[in-house]
């Protein structure tokens, strides 16, 4: 009897444990192994980019992505993904839109936005100017000087005066050309400035070069005793240039930070810079690399990495160098810290150290001997020499092991000399070129870097990266009326460097303009029927993988981001249309809908939401505002 109840009992045990076995049995093993997926996605057309080839392949394509915590748990067809729900999780079914990976920017500089900060309260000068460049310099100076002369009517002696040139398109006057009358600091010197409001500071301002006023330059000192030196000495291309009042944009930007914004709370700084990460979210951003100059800058960063309260990610290129400080420190700073290169965690990490200052924007990019011109175009070109600042102290961080990246590259003897310089420093320290490889090097902008057979060999030597900016292909007729046809070959030749081996990404400076900037890769296309090399167009896929793939190996977390892979960051945008199929013309009109970062929706359209029944997330689109089709040529320091 006692045997018969025993196997009784051992049987109804069997029988109850058997819908528990047979339920693990069927479990997805994605399931099993990690439990239930927080999101899934369903019914999208969920572009992988997870080929990294040099082709037209945009990767493998899926109905359905299921994330745990912040990673991608699975990807396969919408009836395998939805196994792997629960009552818990979060189903987004997306009706047949397109996902492609989160937009890596390798070159933008969020240092704030200026609509944020003044919705903020934070202020800058007191009052701010801008003016229409007129049809030549002395018109637009006359337009210039009597706003000065109407501003310090309005504000009382000592309060700050800060004007801006923007483009005149009725009279064909762009931005380049206006910079290049600011840049050499003959437009509205100092002592002009002076006669005109000797008791208010004054900053005129084109982009990333501008002039200030004595009272402007004494209140700078008071901050930074060697701003004098430090002008001379960086600025080569303007003769006297504290004499003349010019500074560069790590003048601007410590002007804005140190002195305006000085007396401000880094807590309320950090939310403006919060803020600002949200409104590059919105339009598909979900990592950034950009230099920074200035303390109370990175300091705003690294408060919203210690409180997790990042939107996206950034990777940091330090640039502490270009900063108004004594000579013989700048030179040692990098070697003084050790190599950080690569140091810190998912939101933020140090990417290297970048330059502004190796050669720079037109009309100052060294195109040296490849391109000859009258001599006074000549004299503007900043060329990089052993004893310059810039020089010297680049040289010493890759010769103490940094990463150079974010280095301006702009044409192509300013590259040539960048490649002799990594030259000189792997026979002094003894490295290999593999040594060298590995750092991950960099060029930014390549507007006229062209197509030099030495050049292309120097780049496929090192495996440096060169991150382009679409939008200079503006700047070829003012190339052109400088320099003469000869220098067309020179203009972006992407194509070429990509048939050639050369690793390119792409770069858009701001956080806005995305499709529009993607499709002048695509069509070569500067308006009034002109086309600059159209046989360099690109296709939209191989454009994709310069933001998303290999973008990725730019800010050196190819394993975590840049695709839709397995075990990889969930970080990706939802669009209104299909990327791949939309008609060119069509692309600068797609509108992201959602963009999530780490598993997380760090922006959500508030209209979209709704289907969701959900509120939307982060910064939101303005009625009638592109986010993808808004584009601003030029700029100032920081969008500030």
């Amino acid at each position: 009897m006692r045997t018969r109840w025993t196997f009784l009992g051992f049987a109804l045990a069997v029988l109850l444990a058997a819908p528990r076995i047979m339920s693990a049995q069927t479990l997805p093993p994605e399931v099993a192994q990690n439990g239930y997926a927080d999101m899934i996605i369903v019914n999208a057309k969920i572009i992988s980019v997870d080929d990294a080839g040099y082709n037209n392949n945009p990767g493998r394509i899926y109905q359905a992505m299921a994330v745990k915590k912040d990673r991608i748990m699975a990807l396969g067809d919408a009836t395998r993904i939805r196994a792997m729900a629960d009552s818990r999780t979060t189903v987004y079914d997306m009706a047949g839109m397109t996902i492609i990976p989160g937009i890596v920017e390798s070159h933008v500089h969020i240092f704030g936005d200026r609509q944020v900060a003044t919705e903020m309260g934070l202020k800058g000068a007191a009052i701010n100017v801008s003016v229409e460049a007129g049809r030549d310099i002395e018109a637009t100076r006359l337009k210039v000087e009597n706003a000065i002369t109407d501003s310090v009517k309005k504000v009382k002696p000592g309060e700050w005066v800060h004007v801006t040139i923007r483009p005149n398109e009725k009279e064909k006057v762009d931005a380049s050309r206006v910079f290049s009358w600011v840049t050499l600091g003959n437009f509205e010197p100092r002592e002009r400035l002076d006669r005109i409001a000797p008791n208010h500071p004054v900053i005129v301002q084109v982009a990333s070069r501008a002039t200030i006023n004595s009272a402007a330059w004494k209140t700078m000192q008071n901050y930074f005793p060697d701003l004098d030196d430090y002008y001379e000495s960086t600025l080569p291309d303007v003769p006297k240039s504290g004499g003349k009042g010019v500074i560069g944009v790590e003048g601007q930007v410590a002007l804005q930070w140190e002195i305006w914004w000085g007396s401000q709370p880094i807590s309320l700084l950090a939310d403006m810079m919060r803020r600002t990460m949200q409104k590059a979210a919105s339009h598909g951003i979900t990592t950034f690399s950009s230099r920074m100059t200035h303390p109370r800058l990175v300091d705003t960063y690294t408060l919203l990495n210690r409180e997790n309260a990042a939107p996206i990610r950034f990777g940091l290129l330090l640039e502490g160098h270009r900063r108004p400080r004594d000579q013989k420190t700048v030179r040692q700073i990098y070697q003084m810290t050790g190599n950080l290169t690569n140091l810190g965690g998912d939101y933020l990490w140090i990417n290297g150290v970048a330059s502004e200052l190796w050669d720079s924007s037109f009309p100052q990019g060294c195109l040296g001997p490849d391109v000859p011109a009258p001599a006074e175009i000549k004299a503007r070109e900043m060329c990089p020499q052993p004893g310059m600042l810039y020089y010297d102290t680049l040289k010493n961080a890759l010769g103490a092991g940094w990463r150079l990246a974010g280095i301006h590259g702009v044409a192509s003897h300013g590259v040539r000399s960048f490649i002799n310089m990594v030259d000189s420093v792997v026979k002094e320290q003894g490295l290999s070129v593999e040594d060298m490889r590995k750092r991950r090097l960099t060029v930014e902008h390549a507007e006229a870097m062209g197509q030099q057979p030495d050049i292309i060999a120097g780049l496929k030597k090192y495996d440096i990266i060169v991150s382009v900016h679409p939008p200079r292909l503006f700047r070829t007729r003012d190339y052109v009326a400088d320099y003469g046809p000869k220098v067309l070959p020179f203009m972006q030749p992407v194509k070429t460097w990509l048939d050639s081996g050369v690793k390119v990404v792409g770069q858009m400076e701001r956080y806005t303009n995305v499709g529009y900037v993607w499709t002048i890769l695509m069509t070569r296309d500067i308006g009034e029927g002109m086309k600059v090399n159209p046989e360099e167009a690109l296709g939209r896929e191989v454009v994709l993988k310069m933001w998303t793939k290999w973008a990725a190996e730019y800010v050196m977390k190819e394993n975590d981001l840049g695709s839709l892979e397995v075990g990889k960051m969930a970080d990706f945008v939802v669009l209104d249309k299909d990327y791949l199929t939309v008609p060119i013309a069509e692309i600068p009109s797609i509108k992201p809908q959602m963009t999530v970062v780490g598993g997380k929706p760090v922006f959500f359209d508030a209209e979209f939401a709704k289907k969701f029944s959900k509120d939307g997330v982060g910064w939101q689109f303005p009625a009638g505002y592109k986010p993808w089709g808004e584009y601003v040529p030029e700029y100032g320091a920081g969008d500030l």
